[in-house]
């Protein structure tokens, strides 16, 4: 017997993943950009990061382990380096602002550097690559993980995946922007 597999228009997933967001008290804001993002990362074969890592996104927001209504805070700048804190909200919204305030300083200044502290998970680091080649800049991004391989040799886990993202933006109008961007 083989399992057949379902399609499900992208519209309809985002429509459903944001129903869910709106039931546990996200505001529209919110719901909209991470029901988006989740669908967006299904869409584009990355289930590992939409569909698949719904539940456990749900299961963190009714742990409380994300504050759903906090909003993260500017802290300090050097030059054209901004760190932020991010009050332990929700990681896709807080890449999200972190990714528009380095491309407004990118766009001022001709280069941008965001830092943001106190987050939780990203989902998927493509998505904030897209953004910057989307806004015709070269973004890097990257971010920490917890410890979930053992190194060379050694039994225990003490190293992590920690994901690097380049994207660079193209002009070929047949290309699409995600096609630019590399989820290592």
């Amino acid at each position: 017997y083989i399992l057949g597999l379902m399609k499900v228009p992208f519209e309809s997933l985002k429509k459903e993943f944001k129903r869910v967001l709106l039931t546990l008290s996200l505001t529209e804001q919110k719901a909209e950009l991470c029901a988006h993002t989740f669908a967006s990362n299904s869409r584009d074969g990355v289930y590992s990061h939409g569909l698949n890592r719904f539940p456990a996104f749900i299961n963190t927001i009714r742990e409380k382990q994300i504050d759903i209504h906090a909003e993260p805070i500017f802290i300090e700048h050097n030059g054209l380096i901004e760190l932020w804190d991010g009050k332990l909200g929700i990681g896709i919204h807080n890449a999200n602002l972190a990714m528009n305030r380095a491309i407004e300083l990118a766009k001022a200044n001709g280069i941008g550097l965001v830092a943001m502290r106190n987050t939780n998970h990203w989902i998927r680091g493509g998505t904030y690559g897209w953004q910057a080649a989307d806004a015709g800049c070269i973004g890097i991004c990257f971010t920490n993980t917890m410890a979930n391989m053992p190194p060379w040799g050694g039994k225990e886990p003490r190293l992590g995946n920690n994901p690097l993202i380049i994207s660079v933006p193209v002009s070929y109008t047949h290309l699409r922007a995600h096609e630019t961007v590399l989820d290592l």
